[in-house]
């Protein structure tokens, strides 16, 4: 299956969310021939989350699914639409909340992996200490339970698109030390502190080759 990691892109969201998330958007009407809604689930706009569980989003709890505040728990949400939900998403917090239920429904390391990249999203613009320690939990996760996973990047060339693997490890090492990404803000007052958290998990990161490796 081809599949791509894109970064959201708000310019779709609405007619994204009719097409694929209608039962959401739209859950039942009062008057079948007028057609007027009465009962409406939005996608959240604002980057507040309060945790309905200790582990909320971090594998395997699936309470998230639960979360009388999760707008995707009785949404159609598989694997085949998670990117294209993920693009029509309008906030980190409703991405945190896509991907939570996907990995309760699916486990896998990159369902986990990006459950952790929206939360370091929502904190990036909270600067909540609790989201702080979740986003952390959520990055170990992907260490503890799904170490060998990867992620797909798909990138277009004059003969079609090229899809390979990045190993999340890697991914997840440089996201807790010191994250790539200009809009994602650090996890720790120094990345010293990261590759000592790291090291206290059972991992070491090497950043020099920006490779993650495991030695308990």
């Amino acid at each position: 299956m081809k599949i791509s990691n894109r970064r959201q892109s708000l310019k779709t969201g609405v007619s994204l969310l009719i097409a694929v998330l209608g039962s959401v958007v739209v859950a039942a009407c009062s008057d079948i021939e007028g057609g007027d809604v009465v009962d409406e689930t939005s996608l959240p706009l604002d980057s507040n989350i309060d945790l309905y569980c200790e582990d909320a989003g971090v594998f395997p709890d699936p309470c998230i699914l639960d979360d009388p505040n999760n707008p995707y728990a009785r949404a159609n949400v598989s694997e085949e639409t998670k990117f294209e939900l993920n693009d029509g998403a309008p906030s980190a917090k409703s991405r945190f909340y896509l991907w939570a239920t996907i990995l309760a429904r699916n486990p896998s390391g990159e369902n986990q992996y990006y459950t952790a990249l929206s939360l370091h999203e929502v904190y990036s613009e909270t600067a909540s200490p609790v989201i702080q320690a979740q986003t952390r939990k959520a990055y170990r996760s992907v260490l503890d339970n799904f170490f060998e996973s990867a992620t797909f990047f798909v990138v277009p060339v004059t003969q079609g698109d090229v899809a390979f693997a990045t190993p999340l490890k890697d991914i997840v090492g440089a996201n807790l030390y010191q994250p790539t990404d200009a809009s994602l803000v650090s996890l720790y007052t120094d990345p010293i502190f990261a590759l000592e958290e790291m090291s206290q998990w059972g991992y070491i990161y090497d950043t020099t080759n920006e490779v993650t490796t495991r030695f308990r």
